[in-house]
């Protein structure tokens, strides 16, 4: 369960990030914000599925400077992310139709 897990919020990431470059904090609150604070992924959680990412190929980084001393990591999704993406959201909504299936529709 544990891995799904980690595959949704990858979703969720690639997803933001198809829409535009963002740094780690950005992420997370993109994520917060659209799901209502429903979903909230901590920095412990986060920066090993970027780290992972991008050792995949999904995403690359790079740096920017922010004020005098302060640099900002900056996230951006690679075509093979994208592809890698649109698998997830077709396996995620496998899913979703198969436990519908099983449950019916919503009372």
């Amino acid at each position: 369960m544990a891995n799904r897990n980690l595959y949704r919020l990858e979703m969720l990431l690639l997803k933001i990030l198809e829409e535009g470059d963002c740094y780690g904090y950005q992420l997370s609150q993109s994520v917060k914000k659209r799901s209502d604070g429903k979903i909230r992924i901590a920095e412990g959680t986060m920066y090993p599925i970027l780290y992972k990412l991008e050792d995949q190929g999904f995403i690359s980084d790079h740096k920017e400077r922010v004020g005098k001393r302060q640099t900002r990591v900056y996230y951006h999704l690679e075509p093979a992310g994208k592809e890698h993406l649109d698998t997830l959201i077709q396996d995620y909504y496998s899913l979703i139709d198969a436990i519908e299936s099983i449950l019916g529709p919503r009372p």
